[in-house]
């Protein structure tokens, strides 16, 4: 975080944010990642966090309330925490990976008749993948009795819902103070505290929800409360998470009783709320007369879907795997960052012209009165552009709060390893062997992105 010598309480100039994707048990590949970033940049800003920012979505979510409890409350370096971040992936034990009992053997033997196509890597996956669905995954989810139908009486229309209690526990486990019963993350910007977002979609609005550890309860209404205090708990963590049907939908304990989904439905990739959280807090830190004041900000994108393959599938479940990673790859941020960057050319190129229109007058009276005049013309002119209380804004509100983009650095899964024997249901892999190889990946792509060692 880089400062400015002001007086508005050391407004930073600029600012660094990491964003994850969801996408189970692919959140492996957001650990490795983390570990070689957490190593190679904490030495290239001197102040403040590693990342003033982390956001999140779904496992992503639970990744970085690991990686910043771990930093807050545990009192960990960045590169400590990311390392518990690991511990959390490869624990067989009390981590989320483990180790079906399904074998390939029969497989390997059935391969040399030419019965199947599949590798036998992809095979381990795809049974692996089965047998937790049917049996559980340890310290994941396990399944709860199923539930008949009791609206049309059909025994094919049973819910098969899960727990996610295991989950739960383990995210507590590798996270929470010691001192706490329950995962709790409150973090200031004045302490130099890193920032958390944690993406949930409230089912009944069928809108994307924020949840903010630089959330205070003094500064909240009452009748429309999200939080039981202050800044972030496990309930909103696993709020994030929640893949409507496979689990039932969350609830918080608050007095509105709104229920949540998996923010991935409608933002797996949380950019656009990032963007939004960061100009809408620092727009009540410097006041409504300081809108030059937002920092800029360095962003950091770890997608754990390709967004690109080279192969284009034709086998059924190849279809399904790569429709999934469209659905939930990295689409939106790529419009909001060209959004941003053309909004900031916009309001740049409004005040040259500005300034070149008042450098041809000849003498001060008739430059302010063109200041007069202008200024006049961005106050009243109403644009078409609605604010958010759905009133129709002015055009001087176009240029407020204006921040610039000025590194997005986005890592994700490329080349033939990343789809060669993946599966549909990859993402409920937790196989020690797949969490380990996509660590391995993750590491890989980060040197290959920041090109080191």
């Amino acid at each position: 975080m880089v400062l400015n010598n002001n007086n508005n309480n050391d407004i930073p100039k600029k600012q660094r944010a990491l964003v994850l994707q969801g996408g189970g048990a692919l959140g492996a590949y957001e650990s490795g990642v983390l570990t070689v970033l957490c190593k190679e940049l904490t030495y290239e800003y001197r102040e403040g966090p590693l990342f003033d920012i982390v956001a999140g979505t779904s496992i992503g979510a639970m990744n970085a309330a690991v990686l910043v409890s771990n930093v807050v409350n545990r009192k960990k370096t960045w590169e400590e925490a990311a390392k518990e971040l690991e511990n959390f992936w490869v624990d067989e034990e009390k981590g989320l990976s483990s180790t079906p009992g399904f074998s390939n053997l029969w497989w390997d033997e059935a391969k040399k008749q030419k019965k199947f196509s599949a590798s036998p890597e992809a095979a381990r996956r795809y049974y692996s993948v089965k047998e937790y669905l049917k049996y559980g995954t340890p310290n994941v989810f396990s399944p709860l009795p199923p539930e008949p139908d009791s609206k049309f009486a059909d025994p094919d229309n049973t819910w098969f819902v899960h727990d996610s209690s295991p989950l739960q526990n383990t995210i507590e486990r590798y996270s929470k103070d010691e001192n706490n019963k329950k995962l709790s993350i409150a973090t200031s910007w004045r302490n130099r505290e890193p920032r958390l977002l944690v993406i949930s979609v409230d089912v009944a609005e069928g809108k994307t929800v924020a949840f903010d550890s630089y959330h205070t309860k003094a500064e909240e209404d009452p009748k429309n409360s999200l939080y039981e205090g202050d800044g972030i708990t496990i309930d909103h963590v696993m709020a994030s998470g929640t893949l409507p049907v496979f689990y039932k939908l969350r609830e918080l304990p608050t007095k509105g009783g709104r229920k949540f989904c998996d923010g991935g439905i409608l933002s797996n990739t949380p950019f656009r709320e990032l963007l939004q959280a960061h100009r809408d807090y620092w727009k009540r830190v410097a006041g409504q007369d300081k809108d030059d004041e937002i920092p800029d900000l360095d962003v950091y994108i770890i997608n754990v879907h390709p967004s690109k393959q080279d192969n284009v599938p034709s086998d059924f479940d190849a279809v399904k795997d790569r429709i999934n990673d469209i659905t939930f790859s990295d689409r939106n941020s790529h419009y909001e960052e060209r959004a941003a960057d053309l909004v900031t050319d916009y309001t740049e190129l409004i005040g040259k012209l500005k300034e070149l229109a008042k450098s041809h007058f000849e003498n001060k009276d008739e430059s302010d009165l063109f200041q007069n005049e202008f200024e006049n013309l961005l106050k009243t002119t109403e644009a078409k552009s609605r604010g958010g209380t759905g009133e129709h804004i002015k055009y001087k509100d176009l240029l407020k709060g204006r921040f610039k983009l000025t590194k997005v650095i986005r890592i994700e899964p490329e080349g033939p390893e990343s789809y060669i024997d993946s599966i549909s249901g990859k993402v409920g892999d937790f196989t020690s062997k797949t969490i380990m190889n996509l660590i391995e990946k993750g590491k890989q792509d980060a040197r290959r992105v920041l090109k080191v060692q």
